[in-house]
């Protein structure tokens, strides 16, 4: 199955939930003939058919459903994930990990006023002594104590203390 097309899987299961080629073309904003192109080119690399074509309308086979409930699935998961992340981006999030110190003696002072000036801001404090790991971790930035020059960091001073 490693030679079927995500593409034909995608038009598969537009139709097979919208109940139409008409609709999934609407929504996958191609032609009803592209989505009827799928559709034959997925059967036949499957060796099944999907539907049942009667007149205008089509029905699943067993082995049809069987496929859409399997992809609806995943296509559902995709589609949660992909609406988490737009809502997240455009949401104003900031995940700042601190160390304990510089956390309660500057930036705690601090918040209350960014968050009045700010109130589209979701704010996410982390204060640990443990350096954020930016392969890894969702983390926008960490702020310490110290005088930089951290290998394979880029540092910069954000407030002086002398």
């Amino acid at each position: 199955m490693s030679d079927i097309k995500f593409n034909s899987m995608t038009h598969f299961e537009a139709v097979a939930r919208l109940g139409g080629v008409a609709k999934a073309a609407q929504e996958l904003q191609v032609t009803p003939s592209a989505v009827s192109q799928q559709l034959r080119l997925l059967e036949h690399q499957l060796g099944v058919r999907l539907f049942q074509r009667e007149k205008r309308h089509l029905s699943l086979t067993i082995d049809g459903e069987r496929l859409f409930q399997t992809t609806t699935q995943a296509f559902e998961s995709i589609r949660e994930v992909r609406n988490a992340i737009v809502r997240q981006r455009e949401s104003f999030q900031l995940s700042l990990r601190v160390s304990p110190s510089f956390g309660e003696k500057w930036l705690a002072p601090r918040l209350a006023e960014f968050s009045k000036g700010y109130p589209s801001w979701n704010l996410r404090v982390d204060a640990t002594p443990n350096f954020s790991d930016f392969e890894t971790e969702v983390i926008d930035l960490d702020l310490r104590y110290g005088d930089g020059g951290w290998a394979g960091l880029y540092s910069d001073c954000v407030v002086n203390d002398l």
